[in-house]
């Protein structure tokens, strides 16, 4: 079991802003491919060398001070991950100066991890007879751990029905429902990819529920990224009352991405629940434009490696376009596989000499014409419209409109070429 702490003493807060984020891990050098001249730095707690969101970085010290990266490999430097020292019960800081963790090294260097049986296991459950002790990243992959993150506590799965101190009141009764509920969560959910690599993203969320989900990804320890990335496992995503989320370029890169488009509602469920609820029955199949079922299909055809939507398509555009709207769209048919080409004359040139296929041509006119483009007389879109259809007849193609586009993503599926 973990030694009991005290919280006020666990000021886990360092400013690591004067370490190189780029530095290597551990406490111990070791050689690397076999060469006695390439070391490599492993951390003093879960023997890895390894950097990434969920260990953050690479902390070096000698004799309870922090090491310019410089001197890292200094035969006194301890290197420890972040996160492990920040779990490691008897480990503290006195400003930037770090207390006890050498000896902290010591006592877990006798201990073996429940989970992968290296040694350095230096948390252990909060259940007081419990001898169960793991390297806190092994322990985040284990289903039903239940975490305090306020106060640095776990409890394994056998004991994750007793109580936090910070659950009970002085009266033995339980605190506050904000309190109780907003800083423990166990881990135990059904995902692609474990749990300290999911990344969360909101779309189209008020600022009340931009707000709740931050302080989600802060209580698990994942990131929140304000802009979609390919990294982005979970878009979380308002509902109108038929519960249908609003179309935004997050949604639909997360759905050519095989990523979760859930509704908020996940989020309230897991801070309810104080565990991480399933996904599937909470995951969207509807968007304002009415396409159904688009996220869940997107995410099968990613674990069945289908291939892409708009694979072997080539796009040509006709008529005006807001400029960052079509950046978006080309974007998208690239995410989607697809390949835009910018010159009417090439695009011609390589239909007839047999470099293109006709039938995977599709000529784009823009349905909704910029404001400043609409003409006294005549109607911009039929123009285009009118364009379009005789550069397809030229070549064979077909004519889509950039609502093609969308709704074929949206619905992650192609959609009859109809105008």
């Amino acid at each position: 079991m973990s030694p009991k702490k005290n919280p006020a003493k666990r000021q886990k807060k360092l400013n690591v802003g004067h370490l190189e984020s780029g530095s290597i891990s551990g406490p111990h050098l070791r050689s690397n491919s076999g060469s006695s001249d390439v070391k490599e730095i492993v951390c003093g707690f879960c023997q890895s060398s390894k950097l990434s969101m969920a260990t953050g970085p690479m902390l070096h010290y000698a004799n309870g001070k922090p090491v310019q990266s410089s001197n890292i490999f200094d035969s006194n430097v301890i290197h420890v991950h972040k996160k492990c020292v920040d779990w490691a019960p008897r480990v503290y800081y006195a400003g930037e100066n770090i207390i006890n963790l050498e000896k902290e090294l010591e006592r877990s260097g006798q201990l073996e991890c429940s989970g992968c049986r290296l040694k350095g296991a230096a948390l252990g459950c909060y259940m007081k007879h419990c001898r169960k002790s793991f390297h806190v990243l092994c322990a985040m992959k284990i289903l039903h751990c239940r975490w305090d993150f306020e106060n640095f506590l776990m409890f394994c799965p056998s004991h994750s029905s007793l109580k936090f101190p910070s659950e009970k009141s002085q009266f033995g009764e339980k605190s506050s429902k904000n309190n109780s509920k907003s800083t423990q969560i166990s881990f135990g959910a059904s995902s692609q990819k474990g749990v300290t690599e999911w990344v969360l993203c909101g779309s189209a969320l008020s600022t009340k529920e931009k707000f709740l989900l931050v302080k989600f990804g802060e209580t698990i320890c994942v990131s929140v990224s304000k802009y979609w990335n390919p990294n982005v496992t979970h878009v979380i995503t308002a509902t109108d009352v038929n519960g249908a989320c609003c179309r935004t370029i997050k949604v639909l890169m997360a759905i050519l991405h095989g990523g979760w488009i859930l509704k908020i509602d996940w989020v309230k469920a897991c801070m309810e629940a104080l565990y991480l609820v399933d996904e599937e029955p909470y995951e969207v199949s509807l968007d304002n434009y009415g396409c159904r079922d688009g996220p869940k299909t997107g995410r099968l055809r990613s674990l069945d490696n289908a291939p892409k939507l708009f694979k072997d398509l080539i796009f040509y555009f006709i008529g005006d376009f807001v400029p960052t709207y079509k950046i978006d769209l080309v974007d998208l048919i690239r995410a989607a596989g697809g390949f835009v080409l910018a010159c009417k004359n090439k695009l011609v040139a390589q239909v007839h000499d047999g470099r293109i296929a006709p039938s995977t041509a599709l000529v784009v006119y823009n349905l909704e014409p910029p404001q400043g483009s609409m003409l006294r007389e005549d109607d911009p879109v039929m123009l285009w419209k009118r364009e379009a259809e005789v550069l397809a007849a030229m070549i064979g193609s077909h004519v889509i409109s950039d609502r093609w586009i969308l709704d074929s993503i949206a619905a992650c599926r192609l959609q009859p070429f109809t105008l």
